[in-house]
């Protein structure tokens, strides 16, 4: 019950701190300035570092997974590997089937 309080105090203020930072964000845009560069910047450097850790983590179970002993912990990790490769795959593809169609809607 607790922890469905905080969620949804935390999603409230949340909502309140986004519509706060957009009119913030507009405000500034229309000044100019670098601003541009250092907001793009504060998205894509946590995005960037998240990703990092991420792929650092995959990387150190895929060691540990291979490195084992046992069979089975060999045969699950490799399985993982498969699906991990197919899951970044499908996501590529996505993303590049829909950069493609908005080509062809913009020309």
């Amino acid at each position: 019950m607790l922890a469905m309080i905080a969620m949804l105090t935390s999603g409230s203020s949340m909502i309140r701190w986004l519509h706060t930072d957009r009119h913030w964000t507009q405000e500034q845009l229309k000044q100019g300035d670098y601003f541009v560069l250092y907001y793009l910047l504060s998205i894509v450097t946590p995005i960037f570092f998240v990703a990092f850790s991420l792929h650092c983590f995959i990387f150190a179970m895929l060691i540990a997974g291979f490195s084992s002993q046992s069979m089975i912990c060999r045969a699950v990790t490799a399985l993982w590997l498969v699906a991990y490769a197919v899951n970044v795959g499908t996501i590529l593809m996505e993303a590049m089937w829909k950069y493609a169609t908005s080509l062809n809607h913009a020309g």
